[in-house]
């Protein structure tokens, strides 16, 4: 199980840093492409978060119960920015950083005790996708641009810290 669980979060963690680099290489993307793919970032993280937790027997009940909110939460609020690109840039802002903010404490939650392979590295990916969800929040206003670039970055910190969990997870030698 902790090689499916580990590859899981390799491809999850491939798949955020692919889309923020795609954002950094397209600054002057329109809304749609830029809330299209956050909003499928937050879809495929949420499914894969699911998956996690229903092919993850071994975990704590309340962990993996836990673990499935929050991964329809995230596929939720991943489809809610899929339904309406072109709204406003303000609830696109705000619906991916508590996406984000979803995911991270998803992850430090079931990461906290448990004692796994890659611990570490994933509570380090949910820090750093709380602290993404908090700096967008908390200045929502400062446009389009920044909310790119603190998202591409965020992107790409969250896919570096999924691939070294995911890799940790792989390499761990089954108990």
């Amino acid at each position: 199980m902790v090689r499916k669980t580990g590859w899981l979060s390799l491809t999850a963690g491939v798949f955020a840093l692919v889309l923020g680099i795609v954002a950094f290489a397209w600054p002057s993307a329109t809304l749609k492409v830029v809330g299209f793919l956050f909003g499928l970032n937050l879809l495929i993280v949420g499914v894969i978060r699911i998956l996690q937790f229903v092919f993850t027997p071994e975990a704590p009940v309340a962990g993996r119960v836990l673990g499935v909110i929050f991964g329809v939460l995230v596929g939720l609020l991943g489809i809610l920015c899929l339904r309406n690109l072109a709204g406003s840039v303000t609830l696109l802002l705000v619906i991916v950083a508590l996406g984000w903010l979803l995911e991270g404490l998803a992850e430090i939650f079931t990461s906290v005790g448990d004692g796994g392979a890659g611990g570490g590295a994933r509570i380090a990916l949910g820090l750093v996708a709380v602290l993404g969800a908090i700096a967008v929040l908390v200045w929502p206003g400062l446009g389009l641009a920044t909310f790119v670039f603190i998202g591409a970055t965020t992107l790409c910190f969250v896919g570096i810290a999924g691939i070294f969990a995911g890799v940790a997870s792989l390499r761990a030698r089954p108990a």
